[in-house]
């Protein structure tokens, strides 16, 4: 297990992607380079940039846990098996400081410490009129990194902001390569959204292409717009996650992107960089997540899929309400489940016959538009708004269907879980508002749940990780999550 200053000092090697697809990503010939020390041109940088995107494509993050964990510890997925799978522990509650996964706790230092070691020497790099853009991008792509990777630990190892206003602990604030005597203490959650999180969202913005063509498989503009409305939707500051959330929609829809249309929502699904996909994570031969990946997790075409990850019944009896909802469409039987109803998605399918070879979004234009939606509804005054951009959701879901009258935040939320289900939001949002998980055994289960897993709220110490051991005993000044209390 890596501990903070393990993970951000000592000189590791950057895995370096290379791809036909994405030509940006052939850079050297060499697969390897030590970032701390050779970040000498734009070629460098650009290169240990893409050392960032590999951390964040990795099982152990977006390529897996954190694309699933928000959805296993919720009410529409489960683990469709038993408690000795990859998720068994998660989706029970049953993890404690000895056995909780370290994964989103060690992989998001990895990003911060090489987004460090590429702000500590960007704006030193000497370059041509010519590469300046790029250079501004390289930077603007760093910022982002931290800014994502300090977020995602305080979602997971802190409380909701709203539960106390950011008062308990979160994340290490690192925002500089550190020495190897560093041992950084942790930062109350408002420390890091103000210090860190915010901050390098509006720096990085302007930085980021704005050119739809141009930025797969890389962040940009409106990928960072869309966090960064997320990120105010989590503060509670609804005015701004409101002016983010248009904006995105407005200089996203004017930069090409599109929300799906009813007829083409399957077919957008199993199209890598979809005509609403901010940003997703490239995979291709030889270069994924592996079969640990969430791709292969909720592939259920081939009897050797883990067929892991799956809808609750509840959840799909809500969906199959409206029997012409198209999200059912990217639903199937697995294979190993002949009997079972439909509970395997086939949002991680882009890459054919193949999930080894999917894509994995991470920003979606619908999420923009219930942000909106969300924002405008808690604001109190904006109800034409809120009427506006969740109408468009569901009407692209039943063009039948239309939203009227006074919006409420439970209407923003159940379209919210039919929208996004499977993409790792669902705990969050129902914790960050204060709001609580009700869990039940389902159909078909290998494991059934323990009560202390049926009802959880921001008040129970099992809704956030404790901290790595491996870290507490390395970092005398980490203070461990309150545990059993």
């Amino acid at each position: 297990m890596k501990s903070i200053h393990n993970t951000l000092f000592f000189a590791v090697m950057i895995i370096i992607f290379s791809s036909c697809e994405n030509e940006w990503l052939d850079l050297l010939p060499s697969d390897k380079i030590e970032s701390n020390i050779a970040i000498k041109t734009i070629a460098d940088a650009r290169s240990a940039t893409n050392g960032i995107y590999y951390q964040l494509q990795r099982s152990t993050y977006y390529g897996g846990r954190m694309s699933w964990q928000a959805d296993i510890c919720g009410d529409d997925m489960r683990t469709w098996g038993n408690s000795s799978t990859r998720s068994g522990v998660t989706y029970s509650y049953d993890y404690n400081p000895q056995n909780a996964p370290s994964d989103l706790w060690d992989q998001p230092y990895s990003v911060i410490r090489l987004a460090n070691n590429i702000l500590s020497i960007i704006d030193g790099i000497e370059v041509t009129t010519a590469q300046r853009a790029e250079r501004d991008y390289i930077k603007g792509e760093a910022l982002m990194s931290r800014a994502l990777a300090h977020f995602d630990i305080c979602r997971v190892y802190g409380y909701p902001y709203m539960k106390d206003k950011g008062a308990s602990l979160g994340a290490s604030i690192v925002n500089t390569p550190l020495t190897s005597d560093a041992r950084p203490a942790r930062n109350t959650v408002f420390e890091c959204y103000e210090q860190v999180i915010i901050p390098d969202l509006l720096a990085a913005i302007p930085l980021l292409s704005d050119n739809k063509t141009n930025s797969k498989a890389r962040f940009n503009k409106w990928a960072a717009k869309l966090l960064l409305s997320r990120v105010y939707l989590y503060k509670g500051d609804n005015v701004n996650a409101l002016r983010e959330a248009e904006e995105c929609i407005s200089g996203g829809e004017a930069a090409g992107y599109a929300l799906y249309t009813n007829s083409n929502y399957l077919a957008q699904w199993q199209t890598k960089y979809s005509t609403e996909s901010l940003f997703e994570i490239a995979n291709i031969t030889g270069q994924n997540t592996g079969s640990n990946g969430v791709p292969n997790w909720c592939a259920a075409n081939t009897s050797n899929a883990y067929h892991e990850m799956g809808l609750t019944k509840s959840f799909y009896d809500l969906l199959n309400a409206d029997s012409n909802d198209a999200r059912l469409k990217v639903l199937r039987k697995g294979v190993n489940y002949p009997n079972a109803f439909p509970a395997f998605i086939l949002k991680y399918t882009n890459g054919g016959s193949l999930p080894l070879e999917s894509n994995v979004i991470l920003y979606r234009l619908s999420e923009a538009y219930l942000n909106a939606a969300e924002a405008a509804t808690k604001l109190g005054n904006q109800n034409a708004k809120a009427m506006n951009y969740l109408d468009k959701i569901v009407r692209r879901a039943n063009p039948i269907k239309s939203i009227t009258g006074t919006v409420t935040l439970g209407m923003v939320l159940e379209e919210r879980r039919k929208e996004l289900f499977g993409e790792g939001h669902r705990s969050f949002d129902l914790l960050r508002n204060g709001m609580t998980i009700y869990r039940s055994d389902d159909v078909e289960s290998r494991m059934f749940l323990s009560d202390h897993a049926k009802v959880i709220d921001w008040n129970n110490f099992r809704c956030i990780f404790p901290i790595p051991i491996g870290e507490i005993e390395v970092n005398p000044n980490i203070v461990q999550n309150p545990w059993g209390n």
